[in-house]
């Protein structure tokens, strides 16, 4: 740990005083108080070049249909949303899935940025515009799709296959048991390219990227729910098995949720 002297000239003294009572209790809490008050490394800071936002992982790409219109008014479906406690074992269409897609982080328009003549504005608020969530769909039961892990690729709105079989069972297991993780149509496995937002933000950015992610699950929510589709996210999962499991370092890129996408079991 730093010498008082040293932390004096970028530490307000109240924020000093109470980083002091905090270590005692909690050393992650104590040190998440004591990086919002660096007076000289508050501000962002860019080192190097940008992390591109296009990338490419799986060789046979599908191209999904335009998004279906939602008809049902935003206000209702914010006031009828709720969290499906289960599903059916029933399909949902690949026009539903494409449409929650794009709806959650699908690319919505161009601007200018970051020097570039034709930079991509996504559908959910992204800090400084980095947009590093990426949505990974494992495939239970969606027709006109195998069964199998894809990922989405926003800027052609296509799904990128990265392996093909049967991993509902799996999934189960990766989410500490929970059976209702099975009986989704599909599980679409949020993950945070994390390199791209701390190139900007650096020690603020796995605040932001969580923002980022709890916007892109607000969208989902709201596409499924228009679709009259059930969805529940889940944070509950093994990191590094889910890692193996979708060929990411949990360093650089980290998965943050699973959104359960299908037909709602009622009567619960």
């Amino acid at each position: 740990m730093c010498e008082d002297e040293a932390l004096r000239d970028i530490i307000p003294s109240e924020a000093l005083s109470m980083f002091k009572k905090l270590i005692s209790k909690d050393i992650g809490i104590a040190c998440d108080f004591l990086m919002r008050h660096y007076r000289n490394e508050y501000w962002s800071r860019r080192v190097g070049t940008m992390p591109s936002l296009r990338r490419t992982r799986g060789n046979y790409v599908i191209k999904l249909p335009n998004p279906k219109p939602i008809t049902m008014a935003v206000s209702n479906v914010i006031t009828v949303r709720r969290s499906a406690e289960d599903f059916i074992d029933e399909p949902i269409s690949i026009d539903d899935l494409a449409t929650i897609l794009y709806l959650g982080l699908g690319i919505t328009g161009w601007t200018q940025a970051y020097g570039l003549g034709k930079y991509p504005l996504r559908a959910y608020p992204s800090a400084g515009a980095l947009q590093p969530i990426e949505a990974y769909p494992v495939v239970h039961n969606v027709v006109g799709l195998k069964e199998g892990l894809y990922r989405y690729d926003p800027f052609n709105h296509a799904l990128e296959t990265l392996k093909l079989g049967k991993y509902n069972s799996l999934m189960v297991d990766l989410a500490l048991g929970q059976d209702h993780v099975g009986r989704a149509s599909v599980v679409v496995v949020l993950t945070a390219f994390y390199s791209r937002t701390r190139w900007k933000y650096w020690k603020r950015a796995l605040r932001y990227v969580l923002l980022d992610a709890g916007a892109t699950m607000e969208n989902i929510y709201l596409a499924a729910i228009g679709l009259e589709l059930g969805v529940r996210a889940v944070g509950a999962f093994y990191d590094n098995e889910l890692c193996r499991f979708l060929g990411i370092d949990c360093i650089e890129e980290f998965p943050v949720l699973l959104m359960l996408i299908g037909k709602e079991a009622r009567g619960f």
